[in-house]
């Protein structure tokens, strides 16, 4: 696209405007407010002792396959404290161990159902660090969705090749890379 279509802005600026968009909303703040304030709650149904150690993603895991009978499962409960809190909770596991931050899109597009979701992503000050190898992503920086990452462990090894290992929460803090 070019530099007119921008409105003179290069990608550097664009890729900015937009993480400090996703970073500083209502719409996160109400979100990240509303999952704190159920913690408790859930951390009281789910045994207690939930101490956002890299460990307990084992235990979030056990705990969603426990509850969901799958990904059409998930999606039909998505918005109870029970998903809810275990993606915040997920999300709150990689900002504290891998440095990343919360960011959920001020005006989500109908047209994209993902754009409502929060994710968490490496700190924009970062965005150098990380290049995408095909040349594609100007920002390439890692960035996961909580919801997504419960959807792939519900998935399980189904349909992956042998050599590759079934998907775990805790694995993917290993995406950030070996500095992280």
């Amino acid at each position: 696209m070019s530099d007119e279509a921008w409105g003179g802005e290069d990608e550097h600026a664009i890729a900015e405007r937009i993480d400090k968009a996703h970073a500083d909303n209502p719409r996160l703040t109400a979100w990240l407010a509303e999952q704190r304030d159920r913690f408790d709650e859930w951390e009281r149904r789910h045994g207690g002792g939930w101490d956002f150690s890299e460990r307990s993603l084992d235990r979030l895991e056990a705990l969603v396959r426990e509850h969901f009978t799958g990904v059409d499962d998930l999606l039909a409960r998505e918005h109870t404290p029970l998903a809810q809190v275990a993606c915040w909770y997920l999300g709150e596991v990689h900002n504290r161990h891998r440095g990343t931050q919360w960011r959920m899109d001020p005006d989500p597009a109908v047209t994209h159902p993902w754009s409502e979701r929060p994710y968490v992503i490496v700190p924009f000050e970062e965005i150098g660090n990380h290049r995408d190898e095909e040349g594609i992503d100007y920002d390439a920086r890692p960035q996961h969705a909580p919801l997504s990452s419960l959807m792939n462990i519900l998935r399980g090894p189904v349909g992956r090749p042998a050599d590759r290992p079934a998907p775990s929460l805790r694995a993917e803090l290993d995406d950030y890379g070996p500095d992280a």
